[in-house]
């Protein structure tokens, strides 16, 4: 019986075409001149991904007076308005730090003042059970880069070790799809 969660038991997915079209050609060559098994840098940077962290969910209750006690009741909102929409990405630092620089020029081209879209495109994130079978899928989408942590480096670090970074991000709006309400989840007995 496996009832403990497993924390490795998700997948970020940063969908083909997330990276401007400039970044892709610039970095796609570099990507394929390492002869790992990725078709584009969409694929690279997904497999670089080493954690994800939500923030929790806060519920501010709403507080009235009865005579001299007060009582409280649940917010007036619905739960995607209260939410605190960040989220951080950890990914491994990469050879060359071919990931950090990929997202770095990522975040340059945003940030330029240019006739761009004013958002990233969305990113999902699946939650998987034991088997390996999508159960939850988050989309979050009008994404807004917001912090890419720093990048420490130095000659006096000459022992090879596994490194990493962040990348926070905002998100306006987001979807969520249940796979356990379809069919293929229902075990009949």
């Amino acid at each position: 019986m496996l009832l403990n969660s497993i924390n490795s038991q998700f997948v970020v997915l940063f969908p083909k075409n997330f990276f401007y079209p400039e970044v892709a050609k610039k970095w796609g060559p570099v990507v394929k001149r390492l002869k790992l098994p990725y078709e584009n840098i969409e694929d690279y940077i997904n497999a670089s991904v080493q954690g994800i962290s939500f923030p929790s969910v806060e519920l501010p209750p709403v507080e009235q007076g009865q005579g001299q006690f007060k009582i409280r009741y649940r917010g007036g909102k619905e739960l995607e308005p209260i939410l605190d929409k960040n989220l951080t990405v950890t990914f491994k630092l990469s050879e060359g730090f071919i990931s950090y620089w990929m997202l770095f020029e990522q975040i340059e081209m945003f940030q330029e003042y240019a006739p761009t879209v004013p958002f990233w495109p969305p990113m999902y994130v699946s939650f998987l059970d034991h088997r390996g079978f999508e159960l939850v899928v988050f989309s979050f989408e009008k994404i807004v880069p917001t912090n890419l942590s720093a990048l420490d480096i130095s000659y006096t670090k000459t022992i090879a070790e596994f490194t990493t970074f962040t990348l926070s991000l905002t998100y306006n709006r987001y979807n969520i799809k249940r796979r356990i309400e379809e069919e293929k989840f229902i075990v009949e007995g």
